[in-house]
C-alpha cells in the first residue's frame, strides 16, 4: 500500500535507529524492535518493507558510504521519496554469501556487474539497490545500482508459498555499468553484507 509510505516517514519509521544527522530517528535498537513488532501484528509484509529500507539500505549507506552518498540518498530514503532493496542472496548459494557468483569487473570510470540475485524484498519497486558482488580478485564490495541503469532488470517473483503480501523480485544484471562514485568505499569483504544482516536482526527478532 504505497499510500502508507509518507505516513511511515512522518512517524519516523525509516532509519529509526540511525543518527539524526543522517536522517534517522536517533533511537536505540530496542525501540526499533518494538516498532517492528507492533507493525508485524498487522502485516509482516509492511514490517519487511520497513526493515529493508532501514537496516539493509539506509544502514550500509550510513556505515560504509561516502559523504556524497550519505548526503544524496539518506534524506530521500528517510522521507520515503526513494525506495531501496538489498541484493545479496543468489540462486545457487542461497543464504551463504561465500558462494557468491555476481562479478564486478573493473572498467574505465567504474565497474561492470554481471549476475543474478533472488528473493529480494522491494526489488521491483525500488529506485536503488545495494548490491554485493565479487571483484576479479575475489573481494566482496557493495555497489549502488540505480533504477534504469542499462542491463539492470527486476522481475517480480510469483507463486510464493509464504509472506505473499511482500513484493519479492529477482535482480538481473547483464554488464551493468556502475560508476566509481556508486561504490561503497568504506568496507571490503563479507563484513559488509553480514553487518547489514546483523543490523536487521534487531527488527526481525
Amino acid at each position: 500500500p504505497f499510500n502508507l509510505i509518507p505516513k511511515f516517514s512522518e512517524m519516523g519509521f525509516f532509519g529509526i535507529n540511525l543518527p539524526k544527522e543522517d536522517g534517522g530517528g536517533g533511537m536505540n535498537n530496542i525501540i526499533y524492535g518494538l516498532v517492528c513488532q507492533e507493525i508485524e501484528r498487522g502485516d509482516s509484509g509492511i514490517r519487511s518493507f520497513i526493515s529493508v529500507q532501514s537496516s539493509l539500505v539506509m544502514y550500509p549507506i550510513h556505515a560504509f558510504g561516502s559523504n556524497e552518498q550519505r548526503k544524496k540518498w539518506l534524506p530521500l530514503l528517510a522521507k520515503g521519496d526513494v525506495i531501496g532493496s538489498f541484493g545479496l542472496t543468489e540462486p545457487d548459494s542461497g543464504s551463504d554469501p561465500r558462494g557468491m557468483k555476481t562479478l564486478a569487473k573493473k572498467v574505465d570510470g567504474g565497474y561492470k556487474l554481471t549476475g543474478t540475485k533472488m528473493w529480494i524484498t522491494n526489488g521491483s519497486t525500488a529506485d536503488i539497490a545495494v548490491v554485493w558482488a565479487k571483484t576479479e580478485d575475489g573481494i566482496v564490495r557493495g555497489f549502488l545500482i540505480e533504477k534504469g541503469m542499462i542491463g539492470f532488470s527486476t522481475p517480480e517473483m510469483k507463486r510464493k508459498w509464504s509472506l505473499r503480501a511482500s513484493i519479492t523480485s529477482e535482480l538481473i544484471m547483464q554488464d551493468v555499468f556502475v560508476p566509481e562514485e556508486n561504490l561503497l568505499p568504506g568496507v571490503e569483504g563479507l563484513k559488509g553484507p553480514l553487518s547489514c544482516l546483523s543490523q536487521a536482526r534487531y527488527g526481525i527478532g
